[in-house]
């Protein structure tokens, strides 16, 4: 996998414009989006993530999204094309804090890149579109962010797709547990004027690479949970997470699929692991959610297996959303395990 100094498909030192190629590779290149060449895209991609929002629905939630102050600090849409000016593929980036453990323990802070709605139409499949874009997307960030770490993707099309653009997958299981039945709770509830000084309580990782969200991430993700609840009226959880001693959970509404999903999770013991859950799942039953859904992560998993009987929970892999890694920095080797909560999904 090429490191970040590897050569890109941009001139030397030359800064991307929307709308300006950085180069070809054959009879195609890389551009930024306009704003009118995103909103033409949005109306293709409903098709595989509208439903069940009309185009116009569809449109109005990219664009409100877009304007969201995470985005508009770090989002960028790219384009593939051919010579023509015709779109062969499509994808988003995000910018995500992280860290690098330097050699001498002490961690490096730097910057990595979520990369979303990866999409080329049907009749364009099968020619290598994407894996071509995902790669010069990939040199193009580590060209522009002279502090870039990683890549990183969640795949609802499996791995191999991108183990050709060098993305390397982690291990994905979900724990579900339903909202019904949830006893009295001792947690103390969070609401959205919480999330900053919430996120300063958790705990970061001890892991090789670590991505770490900011608070405007973690509302980005409350937003979508306002823009759905707004077009499905359907009612909003009444907290976004809750506290209990020195530990916390934060998460969010996925309205269209009936879920309450845990964002991050930093439980101290198993007594706060079940309080915290506990009270999440009485947060869900008041939303009419059924279920509640956390990502296991390294730092998890001992935890969730201990209150798994005492709080309803099952283990599955997940479905979707495979979490995949590929290197921008020299120094980084694949590492196994990342510990990718869910506030990282895009």
């Amino acid at each position: 996998m090429p490191p970040a100094s590897a050569p890109s498909f941009c001139g030397p030192r030359e800064l991307l414009r929307p709308g300006k190629s950085t180069g070809t590779l054959g009879p195609m290149h890389l551009v930024l989006a306009t704003a009118a060449q995103k909103a033409q895209r949005d109306a293709v991609t409903h098709a595989a993530w509208g439903s069940p929002l009309t185009v116009a629905q569809f449109q109005g939630r990219e664009l409100r999204l877009r304007s969201h102050p995470w985005c508009r600090a770090g989002m960028k849409t790219w384009l593939w094309v051919g010579d023509d000016g015709a779109v062969l593929s499509s994808c988003e980036s995000f910018s995500n804090h992280s860290h690098l453990r330097a050699p001498d323990g002490t961690r490096e802070a730097g910057e990595s890149f979520s990369i979303a709605s990866v999409y080329t139409e049907p009749h364009l499949r099968g020619h290598g579109h994407a894996t071509r874009m995902m790669d010069a997307v990939a040199q193009e960030l580590g060209r522009l962010s002279p502090r870039a770490h990683a890549a990183v993707l969640f795949s609802d099309v499996g791995a191999p797709l991108y183990r050709r653009s060098g993305y390397v997958e982690s291990a994905a299981w979900d724990w579900t547990a339903p909202s019904e039945g949830a006893p009295p709770g001792r947690a103390e509830r969070l609401g959205e004027h919480d999330v900053a000084s919430a996120l300063a309580r958790l705990r970061v990782p001890d892991a090789p690479l670590v991505l770490w969200p900011s608070a405007a991430q973690l509302d980005w993700h409350l937003e979508r949970e306002r823009i759905y609840a707004e077009l499905l009226e359907r009612p909003r959880p009444q907290a976004c997470g809750a506290v209990v001693g020195d530990s916390t959970a934060l998460w969010c509404m996925m309205a269209r699929y009936g879920e309450l999903v845990l964002l991050m999770l930093d439980a101290r013991s198993p007594a706060d692991a079940e309080a915290l859950l506990t009270e999440a799942r009485r947060v869900a039953q008041g939303a009419r959610l059924p279920r509640v859904v956390v990502w296991e992560e390294p730092g998890t998993a001992e935890v969730l297996a201990a209150v798994a009987g005492r709080v309803g929970l099952t283990r599955a892999a997940r479905d979707g959303a495979l979490p995949m890694t590929r290197p921008l920095h020299a120094r980084l080797p694949v590492v196994e395990p990342v510990p990718f909560s869910r506030a990282l999904w895009v």
